[in-house]
C-alpha cells in the first residue's frame, strides 16, 4: 500500500474515490419510504392482498377506492404500505 501512495496520480484517484463515496453515502436518503399497493378490481381482492404486505418492516393500511379523473367512477382499490420505524 505505501508504494501505491507514492505515485501522485494514484494518490489523487484514491482520494477522489474516497471523496465521491463519502458524498454518495452522506446525501443518500433512508430507505423508509411508504408506497402504494397495486390497484385491485374489487374491495374484497384488496382486503385479501393486504396480509401479503405484513412484515417486520412494513404494515398495510386500510383499502380505499381510487376514482377516475373526474372523481365520479371507482376504477379500483388500493392501500398504503407504511414503513415501521
Amino acid at each position: 500500500m505505501p508504494k501505491i501512495l507514492r505515485r501522485p496520480r494514484r494518490r489523487t484517484l484514491i482520494a477522489a474515490a474516497a471523496l465521491a463515496g463519502g458524498i454518495v453515502l452522506g446525501t443518500a436518503s433512508p430507505a423508509l419510504a411508504d408506497y402504494n399497493s397495486p390497484m385491485y378490481p374489487t374491495m374484497s381482492a384488496c382486503k385479501a392482498a393486504r396480509p401479503t404486505y405484513v412484515s417486520s418492516w412494513t404494515s398495510p393500511q386500510q383499502c380505499w377506492p381510487m376514482y377516475n379523473n373526474n372523481g365520479t367512477v371507482v376504477v379500483g382499490y388500493q392501500f398504503l404500505v407504511k414503513t415501521r420505524y
